[in-house]
């Protein structure tokens, strides 16, 4: 297929072409987001598109004006009329079977979702929907293309939706899934919803307080999900040294032991904290009457000492990894830090008066420094 460059501008890193087409037949570049849709993506003369809109096509090299070569991905366009297809179906036998509507479509390149007018959906009757939605696919039905004058389409029975008042074209393509759907839709589609293989519903959430937004894959977006979960759930099985049914007791058993240990280890923790403290104390710095301490360490155990020594009212820095915690009851720790900062501004921090932290290598030094400073 050949296309013609009109025009040819720099737009952020890449290029913004303005097409036109040789042949009457030639297949249009779909733009991104037209009815919720992804656009195309393909060549030209061999350059990437990144992206489509309504009047131009995002390249990423230049080209000159001129008659080029360009092929659009197939593999992709399938994909998208899967979805696209799969939305249609599902939102067709929720308005059709519980009268619930889609007010909401977003097509994305790993996911799709759908909103519907509801935020008292049951967890039953998701099941229901995808069960339904499933069982049309196996049986399968026709995917119909009409188009129809803009006028005649008050003439036309069973739409989903109605038509916008913002649409100014003056025809307009009807889709139809033989018993299940009618809507106005410029968008891909697959011949026969069979094409569809499986549809599978990954979430669904309450959305601005009145709608449920429902997350969905079909097609082959749905098999590999499978496949995946299926890969996931051997390796849990090799790992618990469990059949399929029983990884969930397995892990819940898991989970249960994984509490108790965590208990434990905190416990062990506060009791390391309170016999740590004696030996802290004996290289505490006085200065004015107030005492600052040092540790270097752990941060689990550092957040256990600064609740010691917040009851000895003893200001309190704690280091790990490239940070310090700085606590006290004592002094002002907002203070102590934008004084550490004058002293070295190669590190950054903040916090309150009984808590703070500073990010980046700091001496105890300049700390201790800093500490009399303020007193």
């Amino acid at each position: 297929m050949f296309i013609g460059i009109k025009s040819c501008e720099k737009y952020n890193d890449n290029y913004a072409v303005e097409v036109e087409y040789i042949d009457l037949f030639s297949t249009r570049i779909y733009p991104d987001g037209k009815g919720g849709q992804l656009g195309d993506r393909g060549h030209i003369n061999n350059i990437k598109i990144l992206e489509v809109k309504e009047d131009k096509v995002i390249i990423a090299d230049e080209l000159e004006k001129g008659e080029y070569e360009y092929s659009l991905d197939t593999e992709r366009r399938n994909d998208i009329a899967v979805q696209h297809t799969a939305e249609h179906l599902f939102s067709g036998i929720a308005l059709k079977d519980y009268n619930l509507n889609n007010v909401g479509f977003r097509m994305g390149e790993e996911v799709s979702t759908i909103d519907l007018d509801s935020d008292t959906i049951s967890d039953e009757m998701v099941k229901e929907l995808s069960d339904k939605v499933n069982e049309a696919i196996s049986k399968g039905a026709k995917v119909l293309g009409t188009t129809v004058m803009k006028h005649e389409i008050e003439t036309v029975s069973g739409l989903r939706k109605k038509i916008s008042p913002k649409i100014t074209d003056e025809y307009i393509r009807l889709v139809k899934i033989e018993g299940y759907d009618l809507c106005a839709c410029a968008g891909f589609h697959v011949g026969d919803i069979k094409d569809l293989k499986v549809f599978k519903i990954l979430s669904n959430e309450r959305i601005k307080g009145k709608y449920t937004r429902f997350t969905f894959i079909a097609g082959e977006r749905a098999l590999k999900d499978y496949e995946k979960k299926s890969e996931i759930i051997k390796s849990l099985n090799h790992k618990f040294s469990c059949r399929d049914n029983e990884v969930l007791e397995k892990f819940e058993n898991y989970q249960k032991e994984h509490e108790e240990l965590k208990k434990s280890y905190n416990y062990l923790l506060q009791k390391y904290a309170l016999i740590l403290k004696e030996d802290i104390l004996k290289n505490a710095v006085e200065i004015n009457s107030h005492k600052i301490v040092f540790y270097h360490g752990d941060k689990e155990l550092i957040n256990e000492l600064k609740k010691v020594f917040a009851e000895e009212k003893i200001t309190f820095a704690g280091f790990y990894e490239d940070s310090v915690l700085i606590a006290s009851e004592d002094i002002n720790c907002s203070a102590l830090i934008k004084e550490i900062i004058k002293a070295d501004n190669s590190v950054k921090g903040g916090g309150g008066a009984k808590q703070g932290n500073i990010k980046g290598n700091i001496s105890e030094e300049i700390i201790i420094k800093s500490f009399q400073n303020i007193l």
